[in-house]
């Protein structure tokens, strides 16, 4: 009885640490790199974008830097259109969800101010 409580606590311990944290992070749109279809020096990141987030109100995974996969051509076209306008985005990101390398932090919501 007392092994299997104890076994209990220890699991519900372990599973709400393995749980990442949501990042609401507002700031401008730095670096944009887009790395090619068949690329040979970084294949693992073949069509995929990552952009800097900077002047940002949080600090989070790489430097800031989120990744977007390769489809997501919506999120996209609102980088590159706040980058243009220079307007500030909110982005939202799950800090333990990285792509494609285990580095930059994959993007979930973007929303131009």
């Amino acid at each position: 009885m007392k092994i299997s409580f104890y076994l209990s606590i220890i699991l519900i311990f372990i599973s709400s640490t393995a749980l990442g944290a949501r990042v609401d992070a507002t700031g401008e749109i730095g670096e944009i790199r887009y790395h090619i279809n068949e690329g040979t020096l970084a294949p693992a990141w073949n069509k995929t974008i990552w952009f800097q987030l900077i002047n940002s109100d949080k600090t989070f995974c790489t430097s800031n830097k989120v990744s977007i996969k390769d489809g997501d051509d919506m999120a996209v076209s609102m980088l590159l259109a706040a980058k243009m306008a220079n307007k500030k985005v909110l982005i939202t990101l799950e800090d333990t969800i990285k792509y494609p390398a285990g580095t930059y932090c994959l993007l979930q919501y973007i929303t131009i101010k």
